[in-house]
């Protein structure tokens, strides 16, 4: 058995076979988990540059 979560009830897990899972990744029905091993997001990237021209004039 899989616990998943989908996009119709993000907020509860279901249990689900293999079958089912299967149908449901077809479907694009499965609220993405984010996993240890994936990266994390990068910092957004601040104009700084922009900032100190501006204060420069």
């Amino acid at each position: 058995m899989h616990r998943v979560r989908t996009t119709m009830q993000p907020h509860i897990d279901v249990e689900v076979n293999d079958a089912e899972l299967l149908d449901l990744e077809r479907q694009g029905l499965l609220v993405q988990r984010p996993s240890d091993s994936a990266p994390a997001a990068a910092p957004a990237k601040t104009p700084t540059s922009a900032k100190a021209k501006e204060a420069d004039r």
